[in-house]
């Protein structure tokens, strides 16, 4: 069932469950409270239920709709991350993945996340990495965003990952010290949306696309 998808979710996470709500007209049934109670009370998890369930939803849209902020957190329905190249690892990655550049062997089309399904996430929270180039003559990186509803992918071309939208971005000249093209990447998450933003080294190049974020109320 959803309740038990959800429960396993918390519990692969290592956290705690101690509270069951049930809102909504539905949760006025009493049959449906004594099966929820009995499946789940012998967890030693509360079944808690408002005196009116019925409008626990409605008032709940409302108080968002008259302050967005009163939602000081929200759980992340898919993960999300981008597109890179990892030092190949025989031991990890497939061969068919394996590319050579400038001599050296990496694992192409790599999904690297920056948060996962599950993950509970602020208002306005702020997640950034920082790539460098692999190709020395490298002065635009592109880079792509996807987003699963699996908790983990490995690469991007996996059939239950898909593309947001991607950014390029100018890096620097041909032979400059790869240190000095490297590229700020950063998620703001913030009420139904993701603010993306790519700036080079010396911040002289910054880039900017919006995406959908699905979440739910924790």
């Amino acid at each position: 069932s959803k309740v038990e998808q959800l429960i396993d979710e918390i519990k692969k996470k290592g956290e705690k469950l101690d509270f069951i709500f049930l809102v909504g007209g539905f949760s006025e049934s009493p049959f449906l409270k004594s099966e929820i109670k009995k499946k789940f009370e012998n967890e030693n998890v509360q079944i808690l239920v408002p005196t009116r369930p019925q409008v626990s939803v409605i008032r709940g849209a409302c108080m968002y709709g008259l302050n967005p902020r009163s939602i000081t957190s929200r759980i992340a329905k898919k993960t999300y991350g981008i597109n890179t190249l990892t030092t190949f690892d025989s031991e990890r990655h497939p061969e068919e993945k394996k590319v050579i550049i400038e001599g050296e062997e990496f694992c192409e089309d790599v999904f690297d996340a920056f948060i996962k399904k599950g993950d509970a996430i602020a208002a306005d929270e702020v997640h950034t990495k920082t790539y460098c180039p692999v190709r020395s003559r490298q002065t635009v990186m592109r880079i792509i965003f996807y987003c699963t509803d699996n908790y983990d992918a490995d690469f991007i071309d996996e059939e239950c990952v898909q593309q947001l939208g991607e950014l390029s971005i100018d890096i620097g000249r041909p032979f400059q010290n790869a240190e000095d093209k490297t590229v700020k990447v950063t998620l703001l998450f913030g009420d139904n949306h993701i603010h993306a933003t790519a700036t080079n080294k010396d911040g002289t190049e910054i880039r900017n696309c919006d995406f959908k974020f699905e979440c739910g109320n924790s």
